[in-house]
């Protein structure tokens, strides 16, 4: 591949353009001022995405750390605290049989 990657247009106008968004400046007025100003023609859109691929990323969302749970290094935390399982009662309640009406379970405390 011969030649240099491609490169923006756009490049030489960080600066102005970090300015114009510093400002409150919206893209297509980003776009005016540069066809005004340097006279280069460009699309706002062309703008958003120069601007978003140079944007420094969101920080990561994480869960806050456990509040009472204190644990040695190398030790296991408490496990879960899950009520017990239900037993499964009146048969196989996997199997679905066409020919018998469906039947509602009764609720169990």
């Amino acid at each position: 591949m011969p030649g240099k990657p491609f490169q923006s247009k756009l490049l030489p106008h960080t600066e102005f353009i970090r300015e114009c968004r510093a400002d409150g400046m919206g893209y297509r007025q980003i776009a005016a001022e540069l066809r005004d100003r340097f006279g280069m023609r460009t699309a706002p859109a062309n703008v958003f995405s120069f601007v978003k691929v140079r944007a420094r990323r969101r920080p990561v969302f994480a869960l806050p750390p456990r509040e009472s749970v204190a644990v040695a290094p190398g030790a296991r935390p408490p496990a879960a605290r899950f009520p017990p399982a239900r037993p499964v009662t009146g048969g196989n309640w996997l199997n679905y049989d066409p020919s018998k009406p469906l039947e509602k379970l009764p609720s169990q405390p």
